[in-house]
């Protein structure tokens, strides 16, 4: 059993008075309860370049995962995500592209070889839920102190999210896609700072 389940059953513990079941069947019974818990919150410890030549990459190790990679940073006292979907690789890093006349990319993509969910980076007030030039459709949360996240090419959005709405780090928003200027299902990711995008990687 893995820890996360072990903890979870742990967490799951109840008492049935006057019953007597075999402790098989009352472990199945509590990880079936636990299994409806909410997902997603938990952030990924580790972020690796997709495979192929990537524009911008940090650096890696011999497993082409990123060196000194932390799942979070604190942002003017928020807590932040740096890559809010589980299962996806770095394709493009931030700032000037190889590729492209040197275009400079305002973000990080993450790429996701189908829809994925999408994790809100952290706890805050969502300010946009629609299409936004390239970026196809768009969820923008606001933060505190100036920090905002940013997501773009989205498949779909999460049922209900709205403009307004408070959500938490690690509920999904949405699922990856390729919607506006996009030539693969990814996210595109910013952290924005008093109006600017900064590296994710990189704060």
């Amino acid at each position: 059993m893995a820890a996360g389940e072990d903890r979870c059953m742990m967490r799951c513990v109840f008492k049935l008075p006057g019953s007597r079941f075999a402790l098989s069947s009352l472990a199945m019974m509590m990880a079936a309860a636990c299994a409806t818990a909410p997902q997603g919150q938990g952030a990924s410890s580790k972020l690796a370049v997709c495979p192929g030549r990537v524009s911008n990459a940090p650096p890696t190790d011999g497993r082409d995962r990123i060196r000194n990679f932390s799942a979070t940073v604190n942002v003017r006292g928020a807590i932040i995500e740096r890559a809010p979907v589980a299962g996806a690789c770095l394709s493009s890093g931030y700032g000037p592209r190889r590729r492209g006349g040197g275009r400079f990319h305002y973000g990080i993509d993450l790429y996701t070889k189908g829809p994925r969910p999408i994790r809100a980076g952290g706890d805050g007030v969502v300010e946009m839920v629609d299409r936004l030039r390239g970026y196809g459709r768009t969820v923008v949360i606001r933060h505190k102190r100036g920090v905002k996240t940013r997501y773009g090419h989205l498949s779909s959005y999460a049922k209900g999210l709205r403009p307004g709405r408070r959500v938490r780090r690690g509920e999904i928003i949405g699922k990856t896609g390729e919607s506006g200027n996009a030539t693969a299902i990814h996210l595109h990711y910013e952290i924005i700072i008093n109006g600017k995008a900064r590296d994710p990687l990189g704060l």
